[in-house]
């Protein structure tokens, strides 16, 4: 027979934990137009355009990571929660300290 144990504590742990790095990302992301005029500074053509050609690229894809991230920290925080409701309530379905 399979055991499952959790820990919803732990569960919302790491929900917060990947909310910090969430918050992370985004003040990363904001920024890019600071990055951008750096390269544009550096006066040298190709350089500006390849920068801002991989500035685009590594927004979007951090643009999907901090979605994905907000997706799962909400999904990890809800599971946690449920799991919390779910034992109250076999607890209290079993009456006090387990007996029927």
């Amino acid at each position: 027979m399979s055991h499952l144990e959790v820990d919803p504590a732990l569960l919302a742990h790491a929900g917060s934990r990947l909310r910090e790095a969430d918050d992370a990302a985004a003040e990363v992301a904001g920024k890019k137009g600071e990055l951008a005029a750096l390269a544009d500074d550096a006066g040298h053509g190709d350089l500006t355009d390849t920068v801002h050609e991989f500035m685009g690229s590594w927004a979007h894809g951090l643009d999907c990571l901090v979605e994905d991230a907000e997706t799962l920290a909400g999904m990890l925080s809800d599971t946690g929660q449920v799991y919390v409701e779910l034992e109250t309530s076999i607890a209290d379905a079993c009456g006090p300290r387990g007996a029927r």
